[in-house]
């Protein structure tokens, strides 16, 4: 069917007073729906040419139709307004309904056509022209097949917005903060003393400038390549490739993210390589264990204070005499390595939890287009 010959396009001009007041809608793309602006005065409207938007209007927005700026109005966008960009359809008549036009256009072949009717290259160059839309063959099945399809993609996009909220409840913040804080209520049960910083380790400056040798360096781990609250080191670039000087690290020593302390970058190397000077190579002494020394570097009482030194810097940077003054807990020797071992595992733990809600978030984020796709994949 042609849309021209079941969806018209419907324009209810409004009149803008300029002592009267006008609720806004918007049009999120991605098929998100539409939402309210804050309300505007006719003086500050203008000339600018706004129509009315009632329940059941098809919504497109004639600049991101092609990314699923679609909606459908509800009762609660009665008697709001739109710009000229928010083009609303209805009916002409029985044999089609809104919701379902509005899941058929954001379904993958709906978006095709979308696209097929919005010449141009990218972005607002991307204008759905109303002709072209109208001209669309669109495959339509009988009304109540229509409406059982919307009344299945509705339960389903309820479905998806509640498991949305869900997992968005409980991030990878959530997760992060929660081990940044175990690690000091696990250290703590075995601490007998605190220590600064700068009693256990030394600050190594094994600086390497361009064009030198790097020696036994075999990569470069900068601050990017490190995970936040994990310490993880999730990558590397080959030392060929660096500009600038380089501090030198070996296996053992603790690398530590001086620049934005907030983000909590502090990774136990266990290669020969280089990092950047925004980074602090820390060299245990005798007697102090570095996998310890990193996971309390990570811990909840020197991320605190570390952004409380530096909160005020319009760019943060810990200085080195502020760490090494910064007191971590002291543990017997025989305590030291099933200590490690537990804080090891617990960091595991909690990387495969946040790995876990990631797929969750994933699967919610596949809910629905999953269901558009059974919906529509058959129709031709």
């Amino acid at each position: 069917m042609r849309v021209g010959d079941v969806l018209k396009l419907r324009r209810r001009t409004v009149e803008v007073k300029i002592d009267e007041e006008y609720d806004e809608i918007g049009l999120r793309s991605f098929g998100r729906g539409i939402f309210h602006k804050e309300r505007v005065s006719g003086a500050s409207l203008g000339d600018k040419r706004v129509f009315s938007v009632e329940p059941g209007d098809l919504v497109i927005s004639n600049v991101f139709a092609w990314e699923g700026a679609i909606a459908l109005a509800s009762k609660a966008d009665a008697g709001r307004i739109g710009s000229h960009r928010f083009m609303t359809f209805v009916p002409v008549d029985h044999r089609i309904d809104t919701s379902w036009a509005r899941w058929f256009f954001l379904s993958e072949p709906g978006l095709d056509l979308i696209g097929q009717a919005s010449p141009g290259s990218a972005g607002r160059n991307r204008t759905l022209a109303i002709d072209r839309f109208e001209a669309l063959m669109i495959p339509l099945p009988s009304i109540d097949e229509q409406r059982r399809t919307v009344a299945r993609l509705d339960a389903v996009a309820e479905v998806a917005s509640i498991a949305t909220e869900r997992v968005e409840d409980i991030g990878a913040a959530y997760f992060a903060a929660l081990l940044v804080g175990l690690v000091d209520s696990v250290v703590a049960r075995r601490s007998v003393d605190k220590v600064a910083v700068g009693k256990v380790a030394d600050f190594v400056s094994d600086t390497v400038h361009p064009g030198e040798d790097p020696a036994r360096a075999t990569s470069f781990v900068g601050l990017q390549h490190i995970e936040s609250h994990t310490g993880r080191c999730l990558g590397s670039d080959p030392v060929g490739s660096m500009k600038g000087r380089k501090f030198r690290f070996q296996p053992g020593d603790v690398v530590y993210g001086y620049l934005r302390p907030y983000l909590n970058k502090v990774w136990l190397a266990d290669r020969h390589g280089l990092c950047s000077v925004d980074q602090y190579v820390l060299r245990p002494r005798a007697g102090m264990d570095s996998a310890l020394l990193a996971h309390c570097l990570r811990g909840r009482y020197v991320l605190t204070r570390a952004i409380d030194l530096t909160h005020s810097l319009q760019l943060p940077r810990l200085r080195s005499g502020l760490l090494a003054a910064l007191e971590i807990p002291v543990v017997t020797t025989p305590d030291v390595e099933p200590l490690v071992g537990r804080l090891d595992g617990l960091r595991d733990r909690i990387v495969r939890a946040t790995a876990m809600r990631q797929h969750q978030k994933d699967l919610v984020r596949a809910l629905l287009p999953s269901a558009l796709n059974e919906a529509f994949a058959g129709l031709s």
